[in-house]
């Protein structure tokens, strides 16, 4: 598959503060990638590398294959386009300003592709309208109509959506799921992440881990990133291979099993949803089977969270609001836990 942009030990520092630090990644063409990371992982940085906005200390930057130093950098940007966290947007009226672009570039749409551009923005009809009228959401679909006019390879997107309403964010997703270009976008906002992205990037300062969504909320790479996007039941022990072949993982009053091969100190993660409750000892294949006692049961929502006290631990369990009332579990009442080896995840 053709890399559009290949980032190798890209390294950037304003003064004393180093702000990204062997940044390796590559995007594929035709992806939509999250770039996600908390305020201040350098998120904008590096995405104004990417658009050559900014040269970075040190690493190589490679566009369709081609070393950008080899490249003129005018004519690198003219196959991107950058939307920022607030666009400005140019007097006068929506058509006026998307087709101000082609205009400084020598080059004239035909009227037909600006009506094209503001219907998949969702703006049919906008072309004569002042651009001081638009609402904050309708301006950065503008944004994107202004970038999308010039025909680009690549789209940036940085925290495009952040500053929107609930609904005028939800409208920009929309239109940037159905974009027909690669697509890099940053944000801080995993549900976003996971809605858009094909593939997100963990980024604080350097990339820590790259994958589908569902693979990294699964499977984090490290203690930061299992944090990061929120992976509950993170327990802390020493590990070491049984006669089996597996791992037993000593915790804090308890020994859990993982079918992850690992010695030494770990932390393991157990998603919640893959733990199940009963009132005694089963007869299952589950190798991991707990007693313990019921601290606290939450409405979550689409689920009830039960916190169950295991030895020193508490791990957190989801249950269906009908099984937990046929069960009728309580706060204190005293339940069996179990899981799989394979739903334990090591972190080394």
């Amino acid at each position: 598959m053709m890399h559009v942009i290949e980032l190798s030990g890209i390294t950037k520092s304003y003064g004393d503060i180093k702000v990204l630090e062997d940044v390796n990644l590559k995007v594929r063409e035709g992806e939509t990638l999250g770039i996600i990371g908390p305020t201040g992982a350098g998120k904008s940085t590096l995405l104004r590398i990417m658009d050559l906005l900014e040269r970075p200390d040190d690493g190589e930057i490679l566009f369709m294959g081609e070393n950008v130093d080899d490249l003129k950098p005018l004519e690198v940007r003219r196959r991107m386009g950058m939307v920022f966290q607030n666009t400005p947007v140019f007097r006068g009226t929506v058509a006026e300003s998307i087709l101000y672009g082609p205009r400084i570039r020598g080059e004239r749409p035909h009227e037909s592709e600006v009506k094209d551009v503001l219907e998949t923005m969702g703006l049919k009809g906008y072309g004569s309208r002042r651009t001081t009228e638009l609402s904050g959401g309708e301006r950065q679909r503008l944004a994107l109509a202004q970038v999308l006019i010039n025909r680009p390879e690549v789209v940036l997107l940085d925290e495009a959506t952040s500053s929107l309403d609930p609904i005028s964010r939800s409208r920009m997703e929309d239109v940037i799921a159905e974009l027909d270009v690669t697509v890099i976008f940053t944000t801080h906002d995993l549900l976003q992440g996971q809605k858009l992205a094909d593939r997100i990037a963990i980024l604080n300062r350097s990339i820590l881990q790259t994958g589908e969504p569902r693979e990294i909320f699964k499977k984090p790479a490290s203690r930061f990133v299992a944090e990061f996007v929120g992976a509950r039941n993170m327990l802390r022990g020493r590990a070491h291979i049984t006669a089996e072949g597996i791992s037993l993982i000593e915790c804090d009053g308890i020994s859990i099993y993982s079918s992850e091969r690992a010695t030494g100190d770990v932390s393991a993660t157990i998603r919640p949803e893959d733990i199940t409750v009963s009132w005694q000892r089963t007869d299952s294949s589950a190798l991991n089977q707990l007693e313990g006692r019921v601290l606290a049961v939450r409405d979550a929502g689409s689920v009830q969270q039960l916190e169950v006290r295991c030895g020193g631990e508490t791990l957190t369990v989801h249950m269906t609001g009908k099984s937990l009332n046929d069960m009728g579990i309580t706060t204190g009442s005293r339940v069996w836990i179990e899981f799989k080896a394979s739903a334990v995840h090591v972190i080394r």
